[in-house]
């Protein structure tokens, strides 16, 4: 999917301020933003159909968000991916080289009308004023022992791939987390550690300006929550409990 699946896809758009004036000190829950709203995408391979954007208003609903084509619209050979991605409102300083990105996710093998050998990754990715990371989950061996070499870690340039501890099949909701802490890019699941990658000479990321999830086929996401990586404060979160609604929660 690293070479598949563009994130480019999104186009740009000015990010949205935030009054910081109302960010409390005791980090109480201050409000949910709606002007922050999760944007998706449909991402096709092979065009047919093509690849189009896809409004909270339709994959946001019973708990989670997804985004599921009928399958008989889709070409038998459009092996395709779906996406969600969030800009951090400009005005909310989160330092994306201290962070855990934490989601409940699932992609299991009948998410998708195609057989899970074509796919059922799943990725979180960061990006920042100067620099971004992934990491990417993959099916098992058993499964397609091809997918391996998708198995990584990534920042800026520097990859690690081919990981074996990123083979997972998310056939239910479990947990993914990409953290960084010390320089480093981290890969968690289900709370235990899988792999790591130092930022040698990549630059830091920065401020942290967009989080997102894509998946080969269409998965889920239950929920997801940003946590400070140095003192565990949560600083943001969606559950998606809200049918056709982001409702992203600033603490």
């Amino acid at each position: 999917m690293l070479a598949a699946i563009s994130l480019s896809f999104f186009s740009c758009k000015k990010e949205t301020s935030f009054n910081q004036e109302s960010k409390a000190s005791d980090n109480a829950l201050v409000s949910v933003v709606p002007i922050a709203k999760w944007k998706g995408a449909f991402i096709s391979q092979n065009s047919l159909p093509p690849s189009a954007s896809v409004s909270d208003k339709i994959f946001i609903k019973e708990g989670y968000a997804r985004i599921y084509k009928d399958p008989s619209q889709i070409d038998a050979q459009n092996y395709y991916g779906t996406a969600f991605r969030l800009i951090i409102p400009a005005g909310l300083k989160i330092k994306g080289d201290s962070i855990n990105f934490e989601a409940g996710v699932k992609n299991p093998s009948d998410a998708s009308f195609f057989s899970p050998y074509h796919g059922r990754d799943v990725m979180l990715y960061i990006r920042g004023e100067s620099n971004e990371a992934l990491i990417n989950n993959v099916v098992t061996n058993d499964i397609n022992a091809t997918a391996k070499k998708r198995a990584a870690i990534k920042l800026g340039q520097t990859v690690r791939n081919r990981l074996p501890q990123l083979q997972y099949n998310f056939e239910d909701y479990g947990t993914l987390i990409l953290q960084t802490f010390n320089r480093g890019v981290v890969a968690y699941r289900n709370n235990e550690y899988l792999a790591g990658l130092a930022y040698a000479n990549e630059p830091l990321i920065g401020r942290l300006k967009e989080i997102g999830i894509v998946f080969k086929g269409s998965g889920y996401v239950d929920y997801i929550k940003i946590y400070n990586s140095v003192n565990g404060d949560l600083l943001l979160s969606e559950d998606f409990n809200t049918d056709g609604e982001s409702t992203v929660v600033i603490y």
